[in-house]
């Protein structure tokens, strides 16, 4: 998992579904926002966007369950029961089951005990103790079944599982979201992706217990990814219209969970230099060394550029 913040503000919950993979670019350049802050028509929805960013999914009514993963993984809305003592691993395997939807069921008992396939005797122990049909049983009577009368989960052995498509993810909605907001560069665009960053709270996966959630390193590496450029994009799209306090608290949003991504410290110098903001720039290049110092990496050629600007006034 990425290292804590450094001196980053909290991270502020989240609000509001879908499947299927949205591309995310890679976060790594370029250096700073292409266009001067200011430059674009003036707006008004600063507020807005502020609130969106700040207002908690819990305000949300939600009538089946959600399955959220990025941050610590959690079940909301189950109908259903489960022994407190199962749940971290009933809660795994929802989470694999949102994110693999119709997966066989061969590859799921692989992946949700890696071990066993190497004679691990603790993942062969837990894999004969509650075989993965056990397992589904007992998930599918936690999640329950809706007011209609419908399972959530179908809850017999079969060669594929999938949940009911009421149950939501917050990783889909993400990149539903992520989508709407990159085709276009409207209000209604950057308010998108102001929604998409208000559903990160944490690290994706943070405080997952040792041992699980192995498998999904490739999903998680991808949602830090998403996170990065959803934060840089709609940073570097407030900055046109001399936004700087959106901007900063989309940065914040990433950095809160990738502390080491320097696109991100960049983009927050520039932000406090366009908005004259230099005490502010010195204290978050200050927390930059020092994450620096104690991570023992040196800055990017980019970040030291961007640097010696800014600082000289050139």
């Amino acid at each position: 998992m990425p290292p804590a913040p450094v001196d980053a503000p909290p991270v502020v919950p989240e609000p509001l579904p879908t499947h299927d993979q949205a591309a995310a670019p890679d976060p790594r350049s370029p250096a700073r926002p292409s266009a001067r802050p200011g430059s674009g028509p003036a707006r008004t929805d600063s507020d807005d966007l502020l609130a969106i960013l700040r207002s908690p999914e819990a305000h949300h009514l939600r009538s089946a369950p959600r399955i959220r993963v990025l941050g610590p993984v959690d079940v909301l809305g189950a109908a259903g029961s489960a022994d407190p003592a199962g749940r971290p691993r009933l809660t795994e395997l929802a989470a694999y089951l949102a994110l693999r939807p119709g997966s066989e069921h061969t590859t799921v008992d692989r992946d949700i005990h890696p071990g066993a396939a190497h004679l691990d005797p603790r993942a062969t122990a837990e894999r004969l103790a509650e075989p993965l049909p056990v397992k589904i049983a007992a998930l599918a009577g936690w999640l329950g079944t809706s007011p209609e009368g419908r399972d959530y989960l179908g809850g017999q052995p079969a060669d594929t599982y999938s949940l009911a498509p009421t149950v939501t993810c917050d990783w889909d909605e993400f990149r539903s979201l992520y989508r709407r907001g990159m085709r276009s560069t409207s209000a209604t665009a950057d308010a998108a992706l102001a929604h998409a960053l208000a559903l990160v709270r944490g690290a994706p996966f943070a405080e997952a217990p040792a041992g699980t959630y192995a498998w999904a390193e490739a999903e998680r590496q991808d949602m830090l990814a998403a996170i990065v450029d959803t934060a840089h994009e709609l940073a570097a799209r407030r900055l046109q219209y001399g936004d700087h306090r959106t901007a900063e608290a989309a940065i914040f949003r990433a950095l809160a969970v990738a502390p080491e991504v320097e696109l991100l410290h960049r983009d927050l110098f520039y932000a406090y230099a366009s908005a004259g903001a230099r005490d502010q720039l010195v204290r978050s290049v200050n927390r930059l060394d020092a994450l620096s110092r104690r991570t023992g990496r040196d800055l990017d050629p980019d970040t030291v550029a961007l640097l010696r600007d800014l600082l000289t006034g050139s």
